[in-house]
């Protein structure tokens, strides 16, 4: 009995150590994370600029595409912090504001998707419930929810318990998977059948939800697949952690990268935005070619 204590106690304290290499990143890893830093940062302010004067344009609130980019400005500022440490109790708890903002930034991806799958397939019950309140609600729980997951995680971990830890990430962070997947599928398949909506519209919409599903799918899915290893084989993610860390963190942290293009996609002139920038690089060329040949 007391040597499968002392056992379980070497255990316990390995996943601590475990989960304090999680939090101190590797030197490659820091140096990127910080070029990353420097990107996001800038594509990120203008893109939440954009959408302001959109908003100001178009005088349409995409509430949960604010959120999202909220969630995106906490991730940006508080991941770098997290290489300059020495495994504390601050240190755990910036840990944990980030983890609980990836977990928010997530549920508004899945707010995203289905309600672009809800406004396709039942327009009437859409525009009925479209409302201030409702959707001030859902953003409510939104930020509420995972408020709660983190409070239960934090529980666990600190009763040594770092395994069910990483169990309640794995569910957290897949169970939206396949509402994302659904809402995608269901919208090209009624987006196909819909003649009330422009081609140009359609291709808006499917832009956004193909969007939202590769930031999914790409840039979390790796970080899922690791906590999956450690959950199976503790011993295996010890192996391979410092190459699955490195790989995860990284792409996790080029989510807000990639969701600033939603902006892009929100406009209703994206349609024409890209053979523009296109007709302008041509323009461009021919310039250089006629100036090299006079």
């Amino acid at each position: 009995m007391s040597t499968n204590r002392t056992l379980q106690l070497e255990i316990n304290d390995l996943k601590w150590i475990f989960l304090e290499t999680m939090l101190c990143g590797s030197t490659v890893q820091t140096v990127v994370i910080w070029i990353i830093f420097s990107v996001e940062f800038l594509v990120m302010s203008l893109a939440f600029y954009g959408l302001c004067c959109l908003i100001r344009t178009n005088h349409t609130v995409p509430v949960f595409v604010i959120n999202l980019f909220i969630t995106d400005f906490i991730q940006i500022c508080f991941r770098p912090v997290l290489n300059f440490c020495t495994f504390s109790v601050v240190i755990a708890f910036i840990y944990y504001i980030y983890s609980w903002c990836i977990i928010v930034n997530v549920g508004f991806m899945v707010c995203i998707s289905v309600e672009r799958y809800i406004m396709i397939k039942y327009p009437v019950w859409y525009r009925l419930h479209n409302t201030s309140k409702n959707l001030a609600l859902i953003c409510l729980l939104v930020w509420a929810i995972p408020s709660g997951i983190i409070v239960i995680d934090v529980i666990v971990a600190l009763k040594g318990k770092v395994g069910h830890a990483f169990i309640l990430s794995v569910f957290v962070l897949l169970m939206p998977y396949p509402l994302v997947l659904f809402s995608f599928v269901g919208s090209w398949k009624a987006l196909s059948n819909s003649v009330a909506i422009t081609p140009d519209e359609q291709k808006r919409i499917l832009r956004i939800l193909a969007l939202v599903l590769f930031n999914y799918t790409v840039l979390f899915l790796p970080s899922i697949i690791q906590n999956i290893i450690i959950m199976f084989s503790f011993e295996l993610g010890l192996r391979c952690h410092g190459y699955l860390l490195t790989v995860s963190g990284i792409l996790v942290y080029l989510n807000p990268l990639a969701d600033s293009l939603l902006y892009v996609f929100l406009r209703k002139d994206a349609n024409s935005m890209f053979p523009c920038l296109c007709c302008e690089n041509d323009i461009e060329i021919d310039a250089a070619l006629a100036y090299l040949a006079y």
